[in-house]
C-alpha cells in the first residue's frame, strides 16, 4: 500500500503494528486500512523522534504540527519538527526572564 511521506509498504508490514483486535476491527471494516497506515506512519514518526517513548511530551509537540504537513512529510522529518517544537517548549519554559 501507498503510504504518503513514506511510499510503498507491504500490507503485511502495516498490520504488523495491530493488536489481533485492531486487525478484526479492519476486517469488519470498523477500520480501514487508510486509517492503519496512518496509524503506522506515525509510529515511525515515534521512533524518528528523540521524544517518541515519552508519549505525553511526544503528543503535545505532535499537536503543533500543522494540518496537512502530515501526509507530505517524511516520518523523520515529522520526527525533526516534534523535537524541535519541544526543543522551543523546553527553551522557553527555562527562559528566566522576568
Amino acid at each position: 500500500m501507498l503510504i504518503n511521506g513514506i511510499g510503498e509498504v507491504s500490507e503485511e508490514t502495516v498490520l504488523s503494528i495491530l493488536t489481533r483486535e485492531g486487525r478484526e476491527a479492519v476486517e469488519s471494516g470498523d477500520m480501514t486500512l487508510e486509517e492503519v497506515g496512518d496509524m503506522y506512519k506515525l509510529e515511525q514518526v515515534k521512533k524518528a523522534s528523540r521524544i517518541g517513548r515519552f508519549g505525553d511530551s511526544f503528543s503535545t509537540s505532535y499537536g503543533w504540527i500543522p494540518e496537512g504537513l502530515f501526509d507530505k512529510l517524511t516520518p523523520g522529518e515529522l520526527g525533526q519538527l516534534v523535537d524541535a517544537f519541544n526543543d522551543c517548549y523546553g527553551a522557553g519554559k527555562n527562559d528566566k526572564h522576568e
